[in-house]
C-alpha cells in the first residue's frame, strides 16, 4: 500500500516579517496618542461656562478663529452678531463672569475690531467704520464752546487727548469744537476744556513816570541804595544799580523814604510829572499807553520796476507798555517796557532819540515797584540880551549874550499792579476822569505818591 506523504509547510516567518510586524504594533500606539492630545488641546482651546443665577458668562479661547468664537456666542446666548466685511483674525481671551453684551464688545475690541449696535443686533465692523453704518455706534458728536481760547490751539491739544475713534473740527469763526469721540472720551474732553479755557483774570496797572532834574553833584545819577537804604521794610528788591560811581538801572520796592524824597525834590521844582497812566489789561496780553505825538515819513518801495509810496509812522512821547500775568499763588509777573523819546525830521528821514528800559519783574497784588536809573543829558543855547536892540541885525551882538546850557535829567517809574475780580470792581476801575489829561499837582509845590489809594 502505497501512500503520498505532503511536506508540512513550516510556520515560521522570516526575520524581514517579524521586523514589519513589530514595526507596525509600535507605530500605532503613537498615532493613537497624538489623536488623543489634539482632541485634549481642541477642547482646552475653547471652553465657555455660564450661571444660571445670575446669567453671567465664562470664557477661555486661546488662538481661536474670530468667527468661531461670534458662532459660539450666537448660538450659546441667541445673540444676534452681524461681522462686517474684513472681520477675520484669531483671539485669545480670558473673560470671567462678564455679561453676554460685555463679552461680545471684549472679543471685538481683543480682536482690532469695533462693536455697533443696529436694530437691537450688534455689527462688528472695522475701525474705520465706525458711525457710517449707524448713529447708534460707539461714537457720540457734542459741540463745545469755547469762549477766552483760540479755537484752533485748544482743537489742536484736544485732538492729542483723544481715543483712536475720536476726531475734533474747529469752528473758528463761531468759536465752537466739534468732538466725535465715546462716551468715556467726551467727558474726559469735557473736563480738560474746563481747565484750559478758563475766565482770564485782569489786572489793573497804575503808573506814574516822573522826571527828576540832576544837580552837578549827581553826575551819575540820583543815589537810590541812599534813598531806600535808611528804614527799607521792604522784603526784595535789587539795590546798588546806580551809585554815585557808576550810572544804570535801579528796582526796588516802594516804602515810605521814597515818597518824602519826591515831596522833597518837587518843592525845589526839579519834578516833573511826565505822565500817570492806568490801564486795566487782560492776563498774558500787552496793554500800552502813548501820550506823544506821531511823526509821519514816507517810504518808497520798487518792485519790478513799479514804485509805490505808503506813509508810515513814528510813535514817540511817553509811551508804556505792559503785558500781566498771575500765578498760582497770586502774585503778578509784569514784562514792563517804559519809554520817553523825541523824533526829528532830516531830509525825511527820521531821528529818535529815547529813553527806555524792557524788564520783567515779579511782585506781589498791590506792591508798587520803582524803576530808575534812566539818565538823559540834553544841550542848548540860552540867549539873553536888552530887548529891541538885541533883535537888531548885526548890532544885537552888541547888545545880547549866548550861553551854551547842559541838563541832565532822570525818568523814573513806579507801577503799582492789582488784580480785579468781580464785574462791580471792573466797572469802577478805569473812571472817566482818567482818560482825559491830568494836569501836574507840582504847580501846588508838592507831589504826593499814595500807593493804598492813588490820587490824580
Amino acid at each position: 500500500m502505497m501512500s503520498t506523504l505532503f511536506p508540512r509547510q513550516s510556520t515560521r516567518r522570516s526575520p524581514w516579517a517579524q521586523a514589519l510586524v513589530c514595526a507596525l504594533l509600535l507605530g500605532a500606539q503613537p498615532l493613537q496618542a497624538q489623536t488623543g492630545a489634539a482632541a485634549a488641546a481642541q477642547a482646552s482651546a475653547a471652553q465657555t461656562s455660564k450661571d444660571p443665577r445670575t446669567g453671567l458668562v465664562t470664557l477661555r479661547f486661546h488662538d481661536v478663529a474670530l468667527r468661531d468664537v461670534f458662532d459660539l456666542l450666537s448660538r450659546q446666548e441667541k445673540a444676534n452678531i452681524l461681522l462686517g466685511k474684513g472681520v477675520d483674525g484669531q483671539v485669545s481671551i480670558n473673560l470671567y463672569n462678564v455679561t453676554v453684551d460685555q463679552a461680545v464688545r471684549s472679543v471685538a475690541e481683543a480682536a482690532g475690531f469695533a462693536v455697533e449696535q443696529h436694530h437691537g443686533s450688534y455689527l462688528i465692523v472695522d475701525r474705520k467704520e465706525v458711525g457710517q453704518e449707524s448713529a447708534n455706534g460707539a461714537t457720540v458728536v457734542r459741540s463745545y464752546k469755547v469762549q477766552y481760547s483760540n479755537p484752533k490751539q485748544v482743537a489742536d491739544i484736544l485732538g492729542k487727548h483723544l481715543s483712536r475713534y475720536g476726531k475734533v473740527t474747529p469752528l473758528v469763526e463761531r468759536n465752537l469744537l466739534l468732538v466725535e469721540d465715546t462716551p468715556e472720551f467726551q467727558a474726559r474732553v469735557a473736563q480738560l476744556l474746563d481747565e484750559i479755557d478758563q475766565e482770564p483774570r485782569q489786572i489793573l496797572i497804575e503808573a506814574r513816570i516822573l522826571e527828576i532834574t540832576l544837580d552837578q553833584s549827581e553826575t551819575f545819577g540820583v543815589d537810590w541804595s541812599q534813598v531806600f537804604g535808611a528804614g527799607n521794610k521792604s522784603s526784595g528788591g535789587t539795590q546798588g544799580l546806580a551809585s554815585p560811581a557808576s550810572a544804570g538801572l535801579f528796582f526796588n520796592i516802594v516804602n515810605r523814604n521814597l515818597d518824602l524824597y519826591l515831596s522833597a525834590l518837587s518843592s525845589k521844582g526839579r519834578v516833573q510829572t511826565l505822565s500817570t497812566p492806568r490801564l486795566l489789561a487782560l492776563e498774558n496780553q500787552q496793554a500800552s499807553a502813548v501820550i506823544g505825538d506821531r511823526v509821519g515819513y514816507k517810504v518808497t518801495t520798487t518792485i519790478n520796476q513799479v514804485t509805490s509810496e505808503t506813509i508810515q509812522f513814528l510813535d514817540t512821547g511817553v509811551i508804556l507798555q505792559v503785558t500781566p500775568s498771575v500765578d498760582q499763588r497770586g502774585r503778578i509777573m509784569m514784562q514792563i517796557h517804559p519809554e520817553v523819546s523825541s523824533a526829528t525830521m532830516n531830509g525825511g528821514i527820521p531821528s529818535k532819540k529815547s529813553t527806555e528800559v524792557t524788564t520783567r519783574l515779579l511782585c506781589e497784588d498791590g506792591q508798587s515797584i520803582f524803576i530808575g536809573g534812566l539818565i538823559k543829558r540834553t544841550s542848548g543855547v540860552r540867549r539873553s540880551g536888552v530887548p529891541v536892540l538885541g533883535d537888531v541885525p548885526m548890532l544885537g551882538r552888541l547888545f545880547s549874550s549866548q550861553e551854551d546850557t547842559f541838563a541832565t535829567t532822570e525818568t523814573v517809574v513806579v507801577i503799582t499792579p492789582r488784580i480785579v475780580s468781580g464785574a462791580a470792581q471792573t466797572q469802577l476801575a478805569v473812571p472817566a476822569e482818567a482818560l482825559k489829561p491830568v494836569a501836574s499837582p507840582l504847580g501846588q509845590g508838592s507831589l504826593r505818591l499814595d500807593m493804598a489809594e492813588p490820587t490824580f
